[in-house]
């Protein structure tokens, strides 16, 4: 079995931060292999939305390097979901504390991949999106957003949905709010599937045809196809003016 990963990142075309953060890590063991890739979105319009993504991202790649290992003999998929829950509400619960004392606000978005040999997880907190794309693209996460909860209850059409003027406000991110309620799901890995995780930024301006296009495994199947064609995307993205952050990753497993 072989895992390849890749990503970038791009501050985009008129903001001084990029408070978008981003985690690919991929390990042989001799426990298996596993892989941690996530994309934080901190919230621009929040005074700390770089730290709070880049907290986040710096409290799952740690356990990735020191605990991990010592958990991958005994794994188990449910636990490892009740863990990745508790992790998700405990950075919530610090952020939200922080910001009481600092008389100040911070958020993110959270969304990952854990893999383990042929199975994963995914974890889920805002507006950031898992797409998987193989002879289709499927979007894997469900946007935690005011406008997605609006169409989901039938108070609002996709179309009116895409140009409403709250379709960036999220019912959910970490740092925010005393509770959150992570999304995590549990699946098989496809064999040669690309699986894609980006910010809002990155997906705005682009179609899900041409997301399917051109990160279709039969396009994107080495670590340097990921690269190029991820930095593709992203000056395509600020040719077309999109003002936000611009993050994606993408995962393969081949086996």
């Amino acid at each position: 079995m072989k895992y390849i990963a890749a990503c970038d990142t791009d501050a985009g075309i008129s903001k001084y931060n990029n408070q978008d953060s981003v985690c690919v890590k991929t390990a042989d063991t001799g426990s298996g292999r596993a892989a941690l890739v996530m994309v934080c979105d901190g919230m621009g319009g929040l005074s700390r939305g770089e730290l709070a993504s880049a907290e986040v991202v710096r409290s799952f790649s740690e356990w990735f390097d020191r605990e991990l290992p010592f958990e991958l003999p005994d794994w188990d998929w449910e636990t490892a979901a009740r863990n990745v829950i508790s992790r998700l509400r405990r950075l919530n619960a610090m952020m939200v504390d922080y910001g009481m004392r600092e008389h100040l606000q911070l958020g993110t978005t959270a969304t990952g991949i854990i893999a383990v040999d042929s199975k994963f997880m995914t974890f889920h907190v805002g507006d950031t999106r898992i797409y998987k794309i193989s002879d289709k693209l499927s979007q894997l996460t469900d946007d935690h957003t005011f406008v997605n909860r609006e169409v989901k209850n039938g108070r609002m059409t996709p179309e009116e949905a895409k140009t409403d003027p709250r379709r960036n406000a999220l019912v959910q991110c970490v740092g925010v709010t005393a509770d959150i309620f992570p999304e995590v799901k549990l699946g098989d890995l496809e064999n040669g599937a690309n699986y894609m995780i980006c910010s809002d930024g990155f997906r705005h301006v682009l179609t899900e045809k041409e997301l399917f296009e051109e990160l279709s495994p039969q396009t994107v199947s080495s670590k340097k196809d990921m690269q190029k064609k991820l930095r593709q995307l992203i000056d395509t993205v600020k040719t077309r003016e999109e003002n936000d952050n611009i993050t994606a990753a993408m995962f393969r497993a081949e086996f």
